[in-house]
């Protein structure tokens, strides 16, 4: 994930598309987890998952402090320090492939529309 594309992605929304861009992520990133639970995943991996978690968890956190903000029509952390906050969890908990694919989803979204899964 790159952050400054990602934060100069969420200038270019309204505040309604950048809602339903970062609720896309957080509804595909809950997705993109279940692969920490598959019965293939290798025995030994324990903490690896845990952290993975771990990272999942502040995620979500993060997300929802930036849709609390928009909800109360405040703007939140700025732009490129969310998106820097995110790429820095993803790198620290080994979740940046999460992270980046449940971008690149709601990206291919046409926000304006209302197009959802």
């Amino acid at each position: 994930m790159n952050s400054q594309t990602f934060s100069e992605w969420l200038a270019s929304l309204s505040t309604s598309e950048r809602i339903k861009a970062l609720a896309l992520i957080y509804s595909s990133l809950t997705v993109y987890s279940r692969e920490l639970f598959l019965p293939d995943k290798p025995k030994g991996k324990e903490q690896l998952v845990i952290d993975m978690l771990h990272g999942l968890n502040e995620v979500h956190h993060t997300l929802a402090n930036q849709l609390l903000a928009y909800a109360y029509d405040e703007e939140g952390h700025s732009l490129h320090n969310f998106s820097q906050q995110l790429l820095e969890i993803g790198n620290r908990y080994r979740i940046g492939g999460f992270l980046t694919s449940a971008i690149e989803f709601a990206r291919t979204r046409d926000l304006g529309r209302g197009d959802h899964p």
